[in-house]
């Protein structure tokens, strides 16, 4: 069964990947009277390439900020080819829109779960700025549902937030796979744009497999920041691995440029919500005119990094060459 979108509105914004401009240009015909002859019109093709832009977290290996970097101390390489960096600045301090993914499904009530995500994203809530913008998505059997569309009402947002109940079971790469776009396409304002999810991890509902959400989850720029409650799941024998339910969170954000932060104690739920507000607040905005012009509608792999080894740095890894 396909989810169903509850109260889903469309509109138009603007993308990372730019639009590529691209038309004949024609001169104007001429008669030369003395002459006696006719100049034909002279037509030239004028292509303008797409810049992509890339937002970008740099850390130490203490986990935090890399601050002060310039385009100097990056290097970037698409499918492996280095690529010249346009231009590099530093979002700081611009207002974000920051959309809760919260799973309710069944599995999510067991143990109070559900109870302490809420709680999360109530202080998450509560930590924004005036200028900030919330919205709250709630996932369950088949349905993706707008509890509240991006606003600045933190109050109505946390009254709707209290309300929500678990049922039913989980579609969760269902939903990853529909949500980013959504988020995308909703109106709120000029904002930095961001997933926040809430989950367990437990998927028994989804049609479409880990695979498929993953790509379409990064055909849209915004990334997924994964909560995830590891206390209530079985780890794997052995070895003492997350189990592949968490890997799957893992792979959600780190191809959409987010992170992933496995809990099990209230102590690391508030380490993980102070970890993804500094994160968002400072980050790299990285623009770069690719060397391969035509646009074919491939996927093409980036990789970004310092110069400096002891730096991590976390962006999407890649983007559609939409034609």
């Amino acid at each position: 069964m396909a989810m169903r979108v509850v109260r889903a509105r469309w509109a138009l914004v603007a993308a990372f990947v730019l639009a590529p401009l691209s038309w004949l240009e024609a001169g104007t015909a001429r008669f030369d009277r003395e002459a006696g002859e006719r100049e034909f019109p002279v037509y030239r093709e004028v292509q303008r390439v797409r810049m992509v832009l890339l937002s970008a977290t740099v850390e130490d290996r203490r986990g935090r900020a890399v601050r002060g970097l310039t385009r100097d101390d990056f290097r970037l390489f698409e499918d492996r080819v280095p690529q010249e960096i346009a231009f590099v600045s530093v979002e700081s301090g611009e207002p974000k829109a920051i959309a809760f993914l919260l799973d309710v499904s069944g599995s999510m009530r067991q143990r109070d779960k559900l109870g302490a995500a809420k709680r999360v994203v109530e202080e998450f809530a509560r930590r924004l700025r005036p200028l900030d913008r919330v919205a709250l998505i709630c996932f369950a059997d088949d349905q993706v549902a707008w509890v509240t569309p991006f606003t600045s009402d933190k109050q109505v947002f946390l009254e709707r937030l209290a309300v929500q109940e678990g049922f039913g079971q989980t579609a969760l790469h269902d939903a990853v796979a529909e949500v980013p776009r959504l988020v995308f396409e909703e109106p709120g304002g000029p904002h930095r744009r961001a997933i926040v999810l809430l989950t367990d991890g437990v998927d028994n509902r989804s049609r479409l497999t880990a695979e498929q959400a993953i790509e379409a989850a990064r055909r849209v720029s915004v990334p997924i920041y994964s909560v995830g409650f590891a206390s209530l799941v079985a780890r794997s024998a052995g070895d003492g691995d997350v189990p592949f339910n968490l890997d799957v969170l893992r792979r959600f954000s780190e191809e959409t440029g987010g992170r992933l932060f496995v809990v099990s104690e209230t102590s690391e739920l508030e380490r993980a919500i102070a970890e993804i507000q500094e994160e968002l607040q400072y980050q790299y905005l990285i623009g770069y005119y690719p060397t391969r012009t035509r646009w074919d509608g491939s996927f093409r792999r980036v990789q970004l990094e310092t110069r400096n080894r002891r730096h991590t740095v976390r962006t999407r890894s890649g983007y559609y060459a939409l034609p």
